[in-house]
């Protein structure tokens, strides 16, 4: 998939394992499409970017090609997101820096590419696939979620100081190079608490998981249903 927004300002990637998309990752696309998007800008796409091999993460529990549906029927009826399946079509890890870099070619030299990720992530950065590279490519724009804290690594904080910018919508007055941090609504609900209720025959509420999801997982017979 080629990305090629000419009416946007920025391409907005959110990655993930969405094992399965849950409710707290579709409004979070929301309220950031929301955030970016302004009076005088027009409405702003995310991408939601399912990963196929997370190196930080266990393998998922559903296959690639399953993620990706349950992905296209939580975002069906929103026009400002948008699923890349480019990670799930790679061979090998799901690198960030590998994505980003190829994002860039696509879009050229003087478009923001903004990659967003959770407080949980962002303090497990210093052991990313040439970490120190992503700002080459781009911005990275840290979101808060529930339940995380801020990191205290003082190599990490370093140098997000050096990077950082105060507010996450500055991210769109340059291409690349930079940091934010960004708080949303906070939706207490994780693919882990659905994986298990949907384990032991509970139904999650439609607030946590939308009934177009819920019925594939019935359906494909997931996550020990």
């Amino acid at each position: 998939m080629v990305i090629s927004e000419p009416r946007c300002s920025a391409t907005v990637l959110l990655g993930g394992t969405f094992d399965p998309v849950h409710q707290g990752h579709v409004n979070s696309a929301l309220e950031l499409s929301q955030y970016l998007s302004g009076q005088a800008t027009p409405t702003q796409m995310v991408h939601l970017l399912p990963n196929s091999q997370p190196v930080h993460r266990l393998t998922p529990q559903a296959s690639a090609q399953q993620r990706a549906q349950m992905l296209a029927l939580a975002t069906a009826k929103y026009e400002q997101l948008a699923v890349d399946e480019r990670e799930l079509c790679r061979q090998g890890p799901s690198y960030s820096v590998l994505t980003m870099a190829e994002v860039r070619a696509e879009i050229g030299p003087q478009q923001p590419l903004i990659w967003c990720l959770g407080v949980d992530a962002f303090a497990g950065l210093l052991h990313w696939h040439r970490w120190q590279e992503l700002l080459d490519y781009g911005h990275l724009l840290v979101l808060s979620r529930p339940q995380a804290t801020w990191p205290t690594n003082t190599q990490l904080l370093t140098w997000y100081a050096a990077h950082q910018v105060a507010e996450a919508k500055q991210l769109l007055a340059s291409p690349l190079g930079q940091v934010a941090h960004l708080k949303l609504g906070q939706y207490a609900v994780s693919a882990t608490q659905l994986r298990q209720q949907l384990c032991t025959g509970q139904q999650p509420s439609a607030l946590y998981l939308a009934p177009a999801v819920a019925q594939y997982i019935a359906d494909e017979r997931l996550y020990g249903i």
